[in-house]
């Protein structure tokens, strides 16, 4: 290549560094944050259209995961436990539910399960309550989160369980005394439209959801998993 080439090449990508850089600066000063694909997932924020891409990169980066987290408004602490031998895990944390309780207690959640466990109470389950009900939502029964082991029909296969990256929920409690369980899945009333769309709404939020309409084995809960390809049973 020419001298005059050389020259002219290196100008042009000056110019392109440059107006690439300016316009990252100028999109960060129009586009609100939950819009903008290079912004961590705030889960007190709207949904929008840019949230399922957002949800997509939890487990892809820790610190966008962790930033994400921060963002709960509720306490998460990390966990000091290291799963077992043959599960070890590793960046899990303890959910407690915040205004919303937990039974038997709080659950074991790697951190994108914990970001999109917030995101289910706060943006799918609560407001489905409120809605059907008029009453709100003040606890969640559930059936563990970690265990080591293979999925139940499937040997040899782990279990999303083995990773703390999935919750089974069993019931639903609300502030008027209404209990909700999962196995009211096929009562036909509004308890079972309750679970219905809290399935369909969990849908949007994890990457896979099991609830009785999956298997026989699914009958009393909803599986609530943070990886997976968006299989919604």
């Amino acid at each position: 290549m020419r001298a005059g080439g050389r020259v002219a090449l290196a100008l042009w990508l000056g110019v392109s560094g440059l107006g690439i850089a300016g316009l990252g600066v100028f999109h960060r000063r129009w586009l609100p944050a939950p819009y903008d694909p290079l912004q961590p997932l705030d889960v007190r924020a709207a949904w929008t259209p840019v949230s399922p891409l957002k949800l997509g990169l939890l487990g892809l980066s820790d610190p966008f995961c962790n930033a994400a987290l921060a963002t709960v408004p509720w306490p998460v602490e990390a966990h000091a436990r290291s799963g077992t031998a043959t599960c070890p895990l590793r960046d899990v944390y303890t959910v407690d539910g915040g205004d919303i309780r937990l039974a038997p207690g709080g659950f074991l959640a790697s951190c994108s399960l914990a970001v999109r466990w917030a995101l289910f109470e706060t943006q799918v389950a609560t407001p489905i309550a409120r809605d059907m009900f008029g009453s709100r939502l003040i606890a969640i029964r559930h059936v563990g989160s970690f265990a080591c082991r293979d999925i139940r029909d499937r040997p040899g296969a782990q279990s999303s369980h083995a990773t703390a990256n999935a919750i089974d929920v069993a019931g639903f409690t609300l502030a008027d005394g209404r209990e909700i369980p999962v196995s009211a899945w096929h009562g036909g009333g509004p308890d079972s439209v309750y679970l219905h769309r809290a399935r369909d709404g969990a849908c949007r939020v994890f990457g896979v959801v099991l609830s009785p309409a999956y298997n026989a084995l699914h009958a009393g809960h909803l599986h609530l998993q943070a990886t997976g390809g968006g299989l919604c049973r």
